[in-house]
């Protein structure tokens, strides 16, 4: 059964929590896990996740056209995971090397 899990984010500020927080979910035990990352309207922070995570196989990426919030977001990404479950993780956030497995 294949997990997708979005994280989203929204500042430069937040970038270094936010990579750590994506290497957690790709670092899992679990596979296959897609990881779904949702910006919300920062296109220079799109353009670094972008260039960062959104050439790996198992990565989507989406910037929102404006900044919506994170309920949005999360939706967003939600509708466009493609895994039979869907799990949210913060940008400030680490995730253990077995969450998915445990879930």
């Amino acid at each position: 059964m294949q997990v997708s899990v979005v994280v989203c984010t929204y500042a430069m500020e937040r970038y270094e929590s936010f990579s750590e927080t994506v290497e957690s979910v790709l670092d899992q035990t679990y596979d296959p896990v897609e990881v779904v990352l949702v910006v919300d309207g920062n296109d220079a922070v799109y353009e670094r996740v972008r260039s960062d995570f959104c050439d790996r196989e198992n990565v989507v990426c989406h910037n929102n056209e404006e900044n919506r919030g994170i309920s949005y977001s999360r939706t967003k990404g939600a509708e466009l995971a493609s895994g039979e479950v869907v799990a949210m993780i913060d940008d400030d956030a680490v995730a253990h090397d077995d969450w998915i497995e445990q879930l």
